[in-house]
């Protein structure tokens, strides 16, 4: 669980670096000063005469910033219940004092014969 967590937190921090890229790229192929193309980094600089292009993908990048921030919320969730799960069953008796009995018996409530499935975990008490 804690490698999706740090996954999404990775992968968040690539994506607001590329957001930054693409945004500053954009905002210096729209400014009409011909000075500053030299701060456009490559790939946006070869596309630098179609800033629309450099904003689709400024948008998508953004998008997918939104999208991490949900799964990390979501993988992070995940961890509570597990984490609480993990809390609920720490004393569920796992032994190998397990059995499984098929055996005949009679139902007094129905007033017939037939199979009951005992299942027997732990240990017998003896009094």
């Amino acid at each position: 669980m804690y490698a999706a967590l740090g996954t999404t937190t990775y992968i968040f921090f690539r994506n607001v670096k590329q957001y930054k890229e693409a945004k500053n790229a954009y905002l210096n192929s729209i400014d009409g000063n011909p000075a500053n193309d030299f701060e456009i980094p490559q790939p946006y600089f070869s596309v630098k005469d179609q800033p629309d292009r450099i904003k689709t993908f400024r948008n998508q990048v953004r998008q997918n910033v939104d999208y991490t921030v949900l799964f990390f919320i979501l993988f992070w969730g995940l961890n509570v219940v597990d984490a609480t799960v993990d809390a609920h069953l720490k004393t569920f008796d796992v032994s190998d004092d397990l059995s499984l009995q098929i055996k005949p018996g009679y139902s007094q409530f129905a007033n017939t014969n037939g199979i009951s499935i005992v299942l027997n975990i732990g240990k017998t008490r003896s009094k």
